[in-house]
């Protein structure tokens, strides 16, 4: 009887918490939903609810200070990833939608869990009480979970530099020693570059930047600080060394700095193969125990009859 009355008592809590923040967030976000990707943001529907139940300011209230304390560090460090994965320009609107996508999972998983769990528990199955635990976790842990997943955003944005930037200082090598200044060269294979990637578009941020009246120096050291990659910012160290010094031997040490970045490359092409075949793994490892029950069944069976 208790387990009945603790199970029916998360299940509404969790489905109250749901209808409450989908009644209240009807029509209030939608301006922000029209620029949110449904295939990156695979909740996209439900992001208003959590955007709804991140204004409820008692439930901070509630908590100590230390604990307040330590939540304030935490989403300091997951704005310093949307602000590395987003850039400076859109990291407010992403930081905002990713404190509602959060929410949205932990209202969700908690409230099918609990629901799950309290219809287990009303057909007599006492495991139901555990859903209901789980529920209640859910709304806990869920949000940290979805705020692990940028490591692994950030592991691809760095990796998808690490791949592309060696071909870069090639080009600016070669438009160097041709006499062009580094800034011209900058811009000339920005917009010869027709295709979309990451570390393109922060070339054009931070030539735009210049345009609007930025230094170069500074310019190149932040577009550095936005990569946060150890060859780039070697790169962007000699650049802006050039730059200050007026430098005329800088083609030589740019030539060093391509050969670093092709090794950088083929580490990293290396890793992702390391990483394809470790996923490959597991279907191969499935696909052999099949072959092996096809192969196996018949023999079984036919020793079971003889027997």
């Amino acid at each position: 009887m208790v387990t009945m009355i603790v199970s029916i008592a998360v299940c509404a809590m969790c489905v109250l918490l749901f209808l409450a923040c989908y009644l209240k967030s009807r029509g209030r976000y939608d301006e922000y939903m029209e620029y949110v990707d449904k295939e990156e943001y695979g909740l996209k529907d439900f992001i208003p609810l959590g955007l709804e139940m991140s204004e409820f300011g008692f439930m901070q209230r509630m908590l100590p200070m230390s604990l307040k304390t330590a939540l304030a560090q935490h989403r300091n460090q997951v704005y310093q990833k949307i602000l590395e994965i987003r850039g400076p320009r859109d990291v407010e609107f992403y930081d905002y939608i990713h404190r509602g996508y959060r929410l949205a999972a932990a209202i969700l998983s908690g409230a099918f869990a609990s629901l799950v769990g309290m219809i287990m528990v009303l057909q007599g199955s006492s495991d139901g009480l555990i859903l209901s635990a789980a529920a209640i976790a859910a709304l806990v842990l869920v949000p940290f979970l979805v705020d692990a997943s940028l490591n692994g955003d950030i592991s691809k944005r760095r990796l998808a530099i690490q791949m592309e930037f060696p071909e870069f200082v090639n080009k600016l090598t070669l438009l160097v020693n041709a006499g062009m200044t580094i800034s011209k060269a900058w811009e000339k294979i920005i917009n010869e570059n027709k295709k979309e990637h990451i570390l393109y578009d922060e070339m054009r941020y931070a030539l735009a930047e210049i345009k609007a009246g930025k230094p170069e120096a500074v310019a190149y050291e932040e577009f550095a600080r936005r990569c946060r990659v150890k060859e780039v910012t070697k790169f962007v160290s000699v650049v802006v060394m050039n730059l200050k010094r007026g430098g005329t031997e800088v083609v030589p040490v740019l030539r060093q700095q391509g050969n670093e970045c092709w090794e950088m490359r083929k580490n990293a092409a290396r890793q992702m193969g390391e990483e394809a075949g470790s996923k490959i793994l597991v279907p191969m490892m499935l696909m052999f125990l099949g072959i092996v029950l096809v192969v196996a069944t018949p023999a079984v069976i036919s020793m079971t009859q003889g027997m």
